[in-house]
């Protein structure tokens, strides 16, 4: 019941703020994009360095939603038929085509 409630929370607060895209990979014409998106909505989050995101981010929902890919990623890679590798989030660079 307690889980229910925290997930009652964070659902809530991620109501409240504007979202945010998580840039994973882009080609040239991916980044043409992504920049026309960034300049047609200076409000949106575009995330292409977690790490620099955590370090500089002033805002605590966001970090926090943040947090909880980072925490998605880590139980994924638990899966890694050799070795789990944690916080790839951090140590992976986004993918340039």
């Amino acid at each position: 019941m307690r889980y229910l409630t925290y997930l009652g929370k964070d659902i809530n607060a991620s109501k409240r703020v504007t979202p945010y895209i998580r840039v994973l990979g882009f080609n040239k014409h991916g980044k043409r994009i992504i920049s026309a998106i960034a300049a047609a909505n200076p409000k949106l989050k575009i995330i292409v360095s977690v790490k620099k995101f955590m370090e500089n981010s002033n805002d605590n929902t966001l970090r926090n939603m943040i947090a909880k890919d980072i925490f998605a990623s880590n139980i994924y890679t638990l899966g890694y038929k050799n070795e789990p590798i944690a916080n790839l989030d951090y140590t992976h660079k986004v993918i340039e085509i």
